[in-house]
């Protein structure tokens, strides 16, 4: 039950009008933000893994939607 409400806020949140509609800035390419990524230390390795990982599956999921 617990669970259930935990997403239930997630989506209220996610459709708030508060927040402005979800934005990528167009030309954005995956490969330069994980090889910027890896060349940073301006970031805690903790942050730099996640996001890593965040940038990872995110280009896994372009290329099976039928991105390049």
């Amino acid at each position: 039950m617990a669970s259930e409400r935990r997403w239930d806020l997630v989506d209220a949140v996610s459709r708030s009008p508060l927040l402005g509609p979800p934005r990528l800035r167009p030309g954005i390419d995956l490969a330069a933000v994980e090889r910027r990524l890896l060349a940073t230390e301006e970031l805690a390795a903790a942050e730099r893994e996640r996001l890593l990982d965040s940038v990872r599956e995110l280009a896994d999921v372009y290329a099976r939607l039928g991105g390049h």
